[in-house]
């Protein structure tokens, strides 16, 4: 049996007969082999825009750093792929390479009558995977919100973490968020 340039079996007749006499079997076996592939690309639809791999992580509670550069933990996830929620290393794990949209906010809490201007940042296997984001807006006189977000492609095995550096403050607490969104396979 003859098939298409994509692969599919088509029915046919026998030569030197005129009239098609395709039996069934070659009709199951042309329905077969398209029903394969739209099921393949269903699939691959379901897995890439329905479903992507994403996590998202946090710390449980604010945690308290003596000041100059934090390195928050993220022992806490609210959603993560299979393998993504890495809470013994503090962050997201890329189980997949790919291209992702990453990204991490944080509110810093300063002691009263000190000004955060904290600036965040997020760390690839421990080394800056972006520049310094701006420094965050005041929400009041001693606590900022900082927000950093970035599209990246990464390799499956790489570790995410949050930064924040500030502007020496003395001392200052953290509650850090931090996600990744799958955007395309690779």
């Amino acid at each position: 049996m003859d098939t298409t340039s994509l692969g599919f079996p088509y029915p046919e007749c026998d030569p030197p007969r005129v009239k098609d006499i395709s039996d069934i079997g070659q009709l199951r076996a042309l329905a077969e082999a398209v029903n394969g592939v739209a099921q393949q690309i269903a699939t691959d639809l379901d897995n890439q825009l329905v479903r992507p791999l994403g996590a998202r992580m946090r710390e449980s509670v604010a945690t308290a750093w003596p000041g100059g550069t934090a390195n928050p933990n993220l022992n806490q996830t609210v959603f993560a792929s299979t393998g993504m929620g890495d809470t013994t290393n503090g962050g997201i794990r890329i189980v997949e390479s790919g291209w992702y949209l990453v990204g991490m906010y944080s509110l810093v809490l300063a002691p009263s009558g000190t000004e955060v201007a904290a600036r965040p940042n997020i760390l690839r296997n421990g080394f800056n995977l972006v520049s310094y984001g701006d420094v965050g807006q005041q929400v009041t006189a001693t606590a900022g919100d900082v927000y950093v977000s970035t599209t990246v492609q990464l390799a499956a095995g790489d570790l995410l973490k949050p930064r924040i550096a500030t502007n020496g403050a003395a001392a200052y607490n953290t509650t850090t968020h931090m996600w990744a969104l799958e955007l395309l396979e690779v």
